[in-house]
């Protein structure tokens, strides 16, 4: 028994903030960026279009290259770490806006592992024989959390920044010139005859959420929306950079082989790598750590950043679309994000 990807979609919003743009907001370039973190440039969601729209979209295109409509899902799996609303989350505005069913719709919140989780998800539905079609989805729209988003748009209109929105900016340039918005989504179906899903090597650990979190905005906090705390930007990611690179760098290789060795199989093997696109420097080092080539886990983060949990199904549709993932192919996806969350899944294409 078998369960395969039988469609894939993506959808990023039309507009394209640059390096050259953050420059003229901070005190950065386009080759410190470059340098750092592989990112050229990155799309922004206009005000009013949630991370619900953009999973919307790209899952009604993994529906229509699938051949089918919203009457044959079963399941919806959505994740992300930026919901429309703190409630409900965002799978129930997903499914109305796709005009499914009453299906059961799950959300999904492992962030940057969101998707990868999203598929074991989908893979054990279809496994127990509780779904015949499962959508997943991971949408993301970082821009109302980004340091920017507003100065930029004032700029566009010839507003400069002031000299402290400006020092505000720099204070966070580490990580807000890494994330942009996007969102892409996979059809999975059981096919008794492929080979499909081979297995999934998933890993959390709590003692690891301060590598990447958001310390406003939580029930700890009474209110739950503190004044002083948004004003203090607590509401906008805190990363541990160098411990993040040296834990996902470790811990996305030892998953890739755990799922591999279960498998009888090693990096050898590996047709292609299907990464989560945090950083380039992550992603070079997950590849050297396989020993594999750069055509073998290829990157698109130059285009889009990092859009957390819609990275893995936006790369994989691109490769599709491009003719990169040939039938027979050993594809492993794997990431690693806040939480920590972790993990690797070893899928063989169909085509």
């Amino acid at each position: 028994m078998g369960n395969v990807i039988a469609g894939t979609g993506m959808f990023v919003p039309p507009t394209v903030v640059t390096n050259e743009d953050l420059a003229r907001l901070m005190d950065t370039s386009d080759d410190w960026i470059r340098s750092r973190t592989g990112v050229g440039e990155r799309r922004i969601a206009d005000p009013g279009v949630g991370s619900s729209d953009l999973g919307a979209a790209a899952a009604k295109a993994a529906l229509g290259d699938a051949g089918i409509g919203p009457e044959d899902v079963d399941a919806l799996v959505v994740a992300t770490m930026t919901p429309d609303y703190y409630a409900p989350g965002s799978v129930a505005l997903v499914q109305d806006l796709l005009g499914l069913g009453p299906v059961p719709a799950y959300d999904l919140r492992q962030q940057c592992s969101g998707f990868l989780y999203g598929l074991d998800l989908a893979d054990s539905l279809l496994a127990a024989r509780k779904a015949a079609t499962v959508l997943v989805v991971g949408a993301e729209v970082h821009t109302g959390i980004q340091p920017w988003s507003a100065e930029w748009r004032a700029l566009q209109q010839g507003t400069p920044p002031a000299p402290e929105q400006r020092d505000r900016m720099n204070r966070h340039r580490g990580w807000a010139v890494l994330f942009g918005d996007g969102a892409g989504a996979m059809v999975l179906r059981r096919d008794d005859a492929a080979a499909g899903f081979l297995g999934f090597s998933l890993y959390t650990d709590g003692s690891q959420f301060e590598l990447i979190h958001v310390p406003a905005l939580g029930s700890k906090s009474q209110p739950y929306v503190d004044a002083e705390e948004i004003l203090a930007d607590g509401h906008m990611p805190q990363m541990q950079g160098p411990l993040l690179y040296r834990q996902a760098v470790r811990k996305m290789p030892e998953a890739v082989a755990a799922v591999l060795d279960a498998n009888g199989l090693s990096a050898a093997d590996v047709d292609l790598v299907v990464a989560h696109q945090a950083n380039q420097r992550i992603v070079e080092g997950v590849r050297k750590a396989l020993g594999l080539t750069a055509e073998q886990v290829p990157m698109n983060l130059d285009r889009y950043g990092n859009t957390t949990a819609g990275t893995l199904p936006i790369l994989y549709h691109e490769l599709r679309a491009a003719g990169k993932v040939e039938a027979g192919s050993l594809v492993c996806f794997v990431a690693f994000g806040a939480g920590a969350h972790w993990g690797a899944a070893l899928y063989r294409e169909t085509g």
